[in-house]
């Protein structure tokens, strides 16, 4: 999901069943898990990487789409661990 989030950052999600349209939530589809932008539109589901190197990635109606929650924010992991002993 670069540019906005990279490798070893903790992304903070409230755990929820749902994400609304333009969100950007943590997401499994058949299996593969993403973080990723929902795009609900009358073209369909879509999950929309903020890396415009990636296309978008159509959900059809026989793929399986969980949704585990919407990402509230980032933090750098030696941000956290630094402080725990």
């Amino acid at each position: 999901m670069e540019p906005e989030f990279h490798d070893g950052q903790i992304a903070w999600v409230l755990q929820q069943e749902s994400v609304a349209n333009g969100e950007i939530g943590i997401f499994a589809l058949n299996g593969e898990a993403y973080i990723k932008k929902l795009q609900n539109d009358k073209d369909g589901i879509f999950l929309i990487s903020l890396n415009e190197k990636y296309a978008p990635i159509k959900v059809s109606e026989n793929d399986r789409l969980d949704i585990f929650g919407k990402v509230l924010g980032k933090s750098d992991a030696s941000a956290i661990t630094g402080h725990c002993r």
